[in-house]
């Protein structure tokens, strides 16, 4: 069974830790929910695997629908978070209810505060009509600061200039920005509604250039289409909360350039 090692608070989330960590510095926290593509879910869990991140603690909520995660017999948190090295990875594989999610982002960012995170980076898909056709996918960067955008950009990332962003890493930019806190948001070309282990693979390339630590993505690109599969029900269990949130507007150029 898990020892619960320290517990808090924060709004209505509550955070539990099994152990006590401590990240290298600069320190790193990717953020990992549901969004097109599943691709920063399908990153964060490949990451997790082959950078042997330990599990640490997880967030609950009286909010969340009756969800554990079982894992080796023992019940978790249906957000789990997993720790080594300089990097953390608060992570989960289904969409909290779209009520929640601006008080779950704050939470989230109010416990990156507390831990002493330096950067916030999350991944997610940019859905594009033509991903069929697309064979090289293009990798992009939104940063909440000068000093995350100056990380992005010696990562060699292209910065994402025009257009928008629907869903929860939008309020965790949002946020970051009012908080003055270094975020930044890597988007990769994707599906939006099939799994895209491909985009995942190339988002990890851009990761770990900016944290610094190598992460293997042969095994993420020669298992793409039997992880898809395995996706595939995760996605459609998403796209009902994805719609909710409007997520149809990322395809839309904005009017005023």
């Amino acid at each position: 069974m898990l020892n619960i090692y320290r517990e808090e608070w924060i709004s209505d989330f509550r955070f539990v830790e099994y152990k006590d960590f401590t990240l290298e510095k600069p320190s790193f926290m990717l953020v990992a929910l549901p969004d097109a593509g599943l691709v920063g879910v399908i990153a964060a869990s490949h990451a997790v695997k082959k950078l042997e991140l330990e599990e640490v603690g997880g967030v609950d909520s009286y909010l969340f629908p009756p969800i554990a995660v079982i894992h080796r017999g023992v019940p978790r948190p249906p957000i789990r978070i997993f720790a080594k090295s300089n990097l953390s990875v608060v992570y989960s594989e289904f969409l909290p209810p779209t009520n929640t999610i601006p008080m779950l982002i704050n939470a989230i960012m109010e416990y990156a505060l507390r831990r002493g995170i330096d950067y916030i980076v999350c991944i997610t898909g940019l859905p594009i009509p033509n991903r069929l056709e697309v064979e090289k996918l293009n990798t992009f960067y939104i940063p909440s600061t000068t000093r995350a955008s100056e990380l992005a950009k010696n990562a060699g990332i292209k910065l994402f200039e025009d257009g928008y962003i629907v869903g929860p890493y939008a309020l965790l930019l949002k946020e970051a920005m009012r908080r003055r806190m270094n975020a930044l948001v890597i988007l990769s070309e994707s599906f939006m509604e099939f799994p895209d282990p491909e985009a995942s693979a190339t988002s990890l390339e851009a990761l770990s250039k900016i944290v610094g630590v190598p992460i293997d993505v042969a095994e993420l690109k020669e298992q793409a289409e039997l992880i898809r599969l395995r996706a595939k029900e995760h996605m459609k269990r998403v796209l009902p909360g994805l719609a909710q949130m409007r997520k149809e507007y990322e395809y839309a150029p904005p009017l005023y350039t």
